[in-house]
């Protein structure tokens, strides 16, 4: 096989090209800046990297007409140092469009040549997206000297009058990726040499492996990180973005089943049918407030295959079925609940043989599910979903105010519980015995 790098259209080479597009329209047309406050002045709130000097306009009217920045105008030479930020900041952002395209092209092209300044062009990018977060940290301290108000984390995170928006944390998430992963991205050679995936290969069950390690790691640290993230600096205003961070993470440890071998379609076919399957019911029962299967079929998804399965099905299915339920800052927190409950499920009763064989086995199995699935949805879903009602609507993080959102939840968490405990009497031993049948029949997630 030659050694010449290939060009032109290749799988893995093109993600460069995609993301050095997303960052030039990031930088060309999306909003950079927000400040929420401005609403209630009848203002536009969000603002690019070029419509800076309307911004400062804008909060100069909004202190005239008494809004909720209540403080002082900004005197001439405040106003003339905020005219050479801006001038700098446009400066930089005209920098990092020319840098992107130049990036596209030269990935596109060159590919591993070009490694050294597509390297480049993304630390420009990287450096871009934190300088901003500095420059509207310093204007929140800035601003909270003049209101007289104190500079603590609150005040500075999800109580903060000006904040960047999401496409810029996307900006940056997608520039360091690109810094570490662009290497072996534009390596065509390597990625054509790499043949070796042709034959599956099955390995035992040795209990808690390198995947599984990594998905805790993922759900008990990584996203709910995410899901505070999105509190405290998006102001719970980005649900979509931290919605998709959250399945990218999930997808993580469910891809690693496919690191010594090539994926088929119908192994992520059948967990977007059991998220369909999960939607499906929710919707069904849209009448009965709380009485929903889906954290029945979410279970079902995590002990029939595997644990990170579980946890995937159920981000799908809290984020697909808020596309007729309704998106919002409740989205994330649904995700992350289903998710973790299924995620449990697939730890908890991951061996086949102590489900399956004999009926009493079955029975036995499907009564310590039936409680398992009672008390998670009862315990988890509720307390993390109470919680974030606390998060989305009160303004003091008291304990009295958790104490009240957990006791007004409690009664619909009994009835989402018990929902949960009716289905999976139901549904345990049929649905088991046909996602075991499909596993042994076409080998799927077997690793």
């Amino acid at each position: 096989m030659s050694k010449k790098q290939a060009t032109g259209v290749d799988t893995r080479a093109m993600l460069p090209l995609y993301v050095s597009l997303f960052v030039s329209l990031c930088a060309s047309f999306f909003p950079w800046i927000s400040i929420p406050v401005l609403k209630y002045s009848q203002l536009p709130v969000t603002y690019t990297f070029w419509e800076m000097e309307q911004c400062v306009k804008n909060i100069q009217t909004s202190i005239e007409m008494g809004g909720r920045m209540r403080m002082e105008l900004f005197e001439a030479g405040e106003l003339e140092m905020l005219h050479k930020i801006s001038m700098g900041l446009k400066g930089a952002a005209g920098l990092l469009i020319l840098f992107m395209v130049l990036c596209g092209v030269l990935s596109y092209t060159m590919k591993k040549k070009s490694l050294g300044y597509v390297r480049f062009a993304f630390v420009w990018s990287s450096l871009m997206a934190v300088a901003a977060f500095c420059c509207i940290g310093a204007a929140n301290l800035f601003i909270n000297e003049r209101m007289g108000r104190e500079s603590n984390f609150i005040n500075l995170t999800i109580h903060s009058y000006i904040q960047l928006t999401a496409w810029q944390y996307a900006q940056l998430i997608l520039s360091v990726l690109m810094l570490i992963w662009a290497g072996k991205l534009l390596d065509t050679q390597a990625e054509y040499e790499v043949q070796k995936y042709i034959e599956r290969s099955v390995k035992k069950d040795r209990g808690m492996g390198k995947r599984t390690l990594t998905a805790m790691v993922l759900i008990l640290v990584a996203i709910p990180f995410v899901i505070f993230f999105g509190i405290f600096f998006l102001n719970d205003r980005s649900e979509i973005f931290i919605s998709l961070c959250i399945i990218g993470l999930a997808m993580i440890p469910f891809f690693m089943v496919f690191e010594e071998r090539k994926p088929q379609a119908r192994e992520i076919l059948l967990i977007a049918v059991m998220a369909a399957i999960a939607v499906a019911g929710r919707m069904a029962f849209f009448m009965l407030p709380q009485f929903k299967p889906v954290a029945a079929i979410v279970i079902l998804a995590g002990v029939g295959l595997g644990a990170e399965a579980g946890f995937l099905t159920g981000a799908m299915a809290g984020f697909v079925s808020n596309f007729f339920f309704g998106q919002g800052p409740w989205t994330p927190w649904q995700m992350f609940s289903f998710g973790i409950i299924g995620f449990l499920a697939g730890l908890l009763f991951r061996s086949p043989g102590k489900r399956s064989g004999s009926r009493k086995k079955e029975w036995r199995h499907k009564i310590l599910l039936c409680i398992y699935g009672g008390l998670s949805t009862l315990v988890i879903y509720g307390f993390f979903m109470d919680t974030a009602s606390v998060t989305m609507v009160g303004q003091d993080l008291s304990w009295q105010a958790f104490a009240a959102s957990y006791a007004t939840g409690f009664p619909f968490n009994v009835i989402h519980g018990t929902s949960t405990v009716i289905f999976l009497f139901f549904l345990t031993i049929p649905m088991e015995r046909k996602l075991d049948r499909i596993r042994k029949k076409y080998g799927i997630l077997e690793v």
